[in-house]
């Protein structure tokens, strides 16, 4: 097994993918998206 070398914390939907913070005039960690399946998470949920 290959070792986990990201920081982000992996995809809950897609399982490949990391969440990396995601922002546009809010908080830089208020939305976060994945870099692969492009879901959306905020932090709020």
């Amino acid at each position: 097994m290959t070792e986990n070398k990201c920081i982000f914390p992996s995809c809950p939907r897609c399982d490949k993918g990391y969440l990396v913070p995601f922002s546009f005039k809010e908080d830089v960690f208020e939305k976060w998206k994945c870099t692969e399946c492009k879901h959306e998470l905020k932090k709020r949920e």
